[in-house]
């Protein structure tokens, strides 16, 4: 039987896979006109290659300019866990002189198999309703992917076959099948590490790697996490984070919300661990990171009004990700390089403490090498890197990377992680330095893109955007006065309209109340939209400072009231006074 094994190794090497071709309905996402799909069918486990085959999609989009036609660029998504050929526009319009091929993560949302253990991602949103140190909360989360994974080996499945170095060689054997004697390489955090390993393993084959945010192998990725945060929020922020997360220790707060998984109704109660967790995630949203300061600030001084906003944002991008291939993968590449300093860190990121915990009660920790080697490849090699990435820093970046020998290294001020995808000034460097790898790049300008929001810039009251985040959450009733005074003043406006063409008779002192609540729909919705316009998360902490000034025009309509003595104007009044209450208690008074 040891020696069909070898054969049946020799047969793998020597015969590249082909890929299959799918019509336009199969490709799973949106694609370009003139893009082709296909899935990629390589062994599951690398090292045995006579056990199953797995299946990988791809998207090809061939180049728009023709004549000008380059080697081909490949991307793969972060993560582990994160999706890839979802983003087939944009890395077309990335590099228009070359075919674009992407290529989802093996064990992915939309490879097969697929590795997703929903009960698994339902009980890690939950973690946050409990306040139990995160290494005992994560314990229930382990529970269920025990039972996935022993699920997926029952089904044949075999979890060794999930890591980064397997995903390379898929990338290897995709390039022979498809033709092409060599591309570049574009790499986003995990696959930073993934591409590293294929300029190593194919050399040939690559002649060009784009490393943005570089995880680099080497370098302990839970210290990473750690030293992110606090390169990404600065000095006085960091101290801010640690005093609200102090405070929380001491009073847990109790939030309303819904597990993003089920969409079930849930109440978060968030301790200090929990707040680092939630702040960390958001920073990786960059249109987040000009708040995050006054945020802090905030809660700082026991005004938690904008933890509504956390919890949405923070628990929705900790299950954005497929966590089961995420943790098979984390669990036999990385886990077990932790230090000790980095598991046990105080506060805690919840989301490195849960991987240790699965990772323990898995039993695929590997045993570590003594040492892992910097990435070492001769090719042209751009690294980018955001100044307030939280997850991998510039700086680590900058070092992991610097015996590489055509290394060009580019920083970028105000940018945290995914430069690509969050800075235009990081697509102008990217553009121009794929059109001559290794070129000298004239630098564009890539000062902060924003300002950091300060006290001064708005009248800080958080319930506004709590009172709509509830509403997406299905809790209504805080939204009823506002929507009542809504359909008053439309039907009152539409109803005098309708009066004065059938009847020939205007009587504007009628008109006065629904004239001024337009009057203030009006001016409120533009200061709105005019805030929304220079940065939309700064609505998340407070409207422009005129908004609440608005409210006079709802004043200015009273007197109206005072001579009008009707049913009609009473229920409308009651509606008007209720909606002024609301306006005064969301908008105008800080929070």
């Amino acid at each position: 039987m040891r020696g069909l094994g070898a054969v049946a190794a020799l047969l793998a090497v020597l015969t590249p896979p082909t890929p299959a071709a799918l019509p336009a309905e199969d490709c799973l996402v949106q694609v370009p006109a003139g893009a082709r799909c296909g899935r990629l069918e390589v062994p599951e486990n690398r090292d045995a290659p006579a056990t199953r085959t797995i299946t990988i999609p791809y998207v090809v989009v061939p180049a728009r300019e023709a004549a000008a036609k380059k080697p081909p660029l490949v991307f793969m998504g972060g993560g582990p866990g994160s999706g890839t050929i979802q983003l087939a526009y944009f890395f077309a319009g990335l590099a228009p002189d070359r075919d674009v091929v992407l290529v989802e993560q093996r064990g992915g949302d939309r490879a097969t198999p697929d590795l997703d253990c929903e009960e698994a991602d339902k009980r890690f949103a939950d973690m946050f309703t409990r306040t139990e140190d995160p290494y005992a909360e994560a314990n229930t989360v382990a529970a269920a992917m025990r039972t996935c994974l022993d699920d997926f080996r029952r089904s044949g499945g075999d979890p060794r076959g999930y890591t980064a170095r397997a995903a390379a060689l898929d990338l290897r054997d995709l390039r022979v099948a498809l033709g092409y004697p060599h591309w570049s390489l574009y790499g986003l955090s995990w696959s930073t590490g993934v591409m590293a390993q294929l300029a190593t393993l194919d050399p040939a084959g690559v002649d060009a790697v784009v490393l943005d945010s570089f995880s680099p192998p080497s370098v302990d990725f839970a210290q990473n996490g750690y030293d992110g945060l606090r390169t990404s929020l600065g000095p006085d922020a960091y101290a801010d984070l640690v005093k609200a997360a102090a405070q929380l220790d001491a009073h847990p707060q109790a939030v309303p919300g819904h597990n993003p998984v089920t969409n079930e109704s849930r109440t978060y109660r968030l301790t200090g661990d929990d707040l680092v967790t939630l702040v960390h995630s958001a920073a990786y949203e960059v249109d987040l990171l000009p708040i995050l300061p006054l945020l802090l600030h905030q809660l700082a001084e026991g005004r938690y009004g904008a933890l509504n906003t956390l919890v949405a944002v923070g628990i929705g991008e900790l299950v954005s990700h497929n966590l089961g291939q995420y943790w098979l993968m984390q669990c036999q590449d990385e886990v077990p390089y932790r230090t000790a300093g980095a598991r046990h860190a105080r506060p805690v990121i919840a989301w490195l403490a849960a991987d240790d915990v699965v990772c323990g009660q898995l039993g695929l920790l590997r045993s570590p090498a003594a040492t892992r080697e910097p990435v070492h490849f001769t090719q042209p090699t751009l690294v980018l890197a955001g100044a307030q990435d939280p997850i991998t820093p510039a700086q680590t970046a900058q070092s992991a990377s610097a015996g590489l020998p055509h290394r060009q290294f580019v920083e970028f001020a105000g940018i945290g992680h995914a430069v690509v995808l969050s800075s235009r000034c990081g697509r102008t460097v990217v553009t121009a330095w794929l059109d001559q790898p290794g070129r000298s790049l004239e630098q564009c300008q890539h000062e902060p893109p924003y300002q950091v929001v300060r006290p001064i810039d708005l009248h800080l009251t958080s319930r506004l955007a709590a009172t709509a985040a509830g509403a997406t959450d299905g809790r209504y009733l805080p939204i009823v006065p506002a929507a009542l005074f809504v359909l008053l003043v439309v039907g009152w406006i539409l109803g005098w309209i309708v009066h004065a063409i059938v009847r020939r008779r205007v009587r504007l002192w009628n008109v006065l109340p629904p004239v001024l609540g337009l009057l203030f729909l009006g001016s409120f919705g533009a200061l709105l939209w005019s805030e929304y316009d220079v940065l939309p998360a700064r609505l998340l902490l407070g409207v422009p400072h005129l908004a609440p000034w608005t409210g006079v025009l709802l004043l200015a309509a009273l007197p109206w009231w005072v001579k009008a003595r009707s049913w009609w104007s009473a229920g409308a009044g009651v509606i008007w006074l209720t909606g002024l209450a609301w306006f005064t208690v969301v908008v105008v008074l800080p929070s």
